[in-house]
C-alpha cells in the first residue's frame, strides 16, 4: 500500500511540474512534441487500427445478430454509437497506445537514468524533465484523441458492413439512426476521456522510467509495471469519465 501511494504522489508531483512548465514556459518544446506526434504515428496506427477494427467488428457481428433476434437490427446504428465512442475505441486505442508509446518512453527513459545520462542533464543545466519528458506527454495525449477519431470512425464503419453487408439493413437505416445519435455530449465524453487516458499514459509511464533503478533488470521492472498501471488508467478514466458524463447528461441515456 506504501508502494502504490508513494507511485501516485510522485505521479502526481511529475504531472504538476509538467503543467507549470509547459505554462510558464509555453516555447522550445514544439518541435520536439511534432516529430514525437510524427514517430508515435509511424508506429501505432497499425495496432490501433488492428486493435480498433478487429474489436469493433466482432462485437458488431454478435450485436446484429442479437438485435435481429429481437427484430430491430436496423438499430445496430444506434447502439453502436454509444458503444463505439464511449467504451471500445477509446479502451483498445488506449491499450495500443499504452503497449507501443509508453513502453517506448518508459524504456528509453530507464535506460537513460541506469547510464546515467539524466545526471549529466542536470550537471549540463539542462531541464531533462521539459526536454525529454514533456514532449512526449503532449504528443501522446493529442495523438490518443486523433486515433480515437479515427478509431471511432473505423468502429462504425465494421458496425456498417456488418449490419449492410453481411446483414439485410440497409445503408441509409443505418446511418440515419447512427447520425441521430452522435450528440455533442457523447463527441465531448469521449474527447475528455481519451485526452485524460493519453495524459495517464505519459505521466506513469515517465514517472517509472525516471525512477528505474538496478540496470537492464530494473528497466525491464519498471516497463511491465508501467505497462500495468497504464491499462489500469485506462480502465480508471472510462469509468470515471463515463459515470460523470452520464450524471451530467442523462439525455445521454435516451436511445433515438
Amino acid at each position: 500500500m506504501q508502494r502504490i501511494l508513494v507511485d501516485m504522489g510522485e505521479a502526481g508531483r511529475l504531472l504538476g511540474y509538467l503543467v507549470k512548465t509547459a505554462v510558464k514556459e509555453p516555447r522550445g518544446y514544439w518541435t520536439a512534441t511534432r516529430d514525437e506526434m510524427f514517430y508515435m504515428l509511424q508506429f501505432c496506427w497499425l495496432p490501433v487500427t488492428l486493435a480498433v477494427g478487429g474489436f469493433s467488428f466482432l462485437i458488431a457481428n454478435y450485436a446484429y445478430d442479437l438485435v435481429g433476434l429481437l427484430g430491430a437490427g436496423n438499430r445496430l446504428g444506434t447502439y453502436f454509437v454509444f458503444a463505439s465512442l464511449r467504451e471500445i475505441s477509446p479502451f483498445a486505442t488506449g491499450m495500443a497506445v499504452a503497449g507501443v508509446m509508453g513502453t517506448a518512453m518508459t524504456a528509453d527513459l530507464g535506460a537513460r537514468k541506469i547510464r546515467e545520462e539524466l545526471d549529466a542533464f542536470t550537471v549540463l543545466g539542462i531541464d531533462a524533465i521539459r526536454t525529454l519528458v514533456l514532449p512526449r506527454v503532449i504528443a501522446i495525449t493529442v495523438m490518443m484523441v486523433a486515433f480515437n477519431i479515427v478509431g471511432s470512425l473505423l468502429g462504425m464503419s465494421m458496425a456498417m458492413i456488418s449490419a449492410t453487408w453481411l446483414g439485410t439493413t440497409s445503408p441509409g437505416a443505418f446511418l440515419g439512426n447512427l447520425l441521430g445519435s452522435m450528440t455533442v455530449p457523447e463527441l465531448v465524453g469521449t474527447t475528455v476521456k481519451c485526452t485524460l487516458i493519453g495524459l495517464f499514459i505519459g505521466v506513469v509511464s515517465a514517472q517509472k522510467g525516471l525512477n528505474a533503478k538496478g540496470g537492464a533488470e530494473g528497466v525491464g521492472r519498471a516497463v511491465n509495471e508501467a505497462v500495468v498501471l497504464s491499462f489500469a488508467a485506462v480502465w480508471v478514466a472510462n469509468f470515471i469519465v463515463n459515470a460523470t458524463m452520464l450524471g451530467l447528461n442523462p439525455e445521454m441515456l435516451i436511445s433515438r
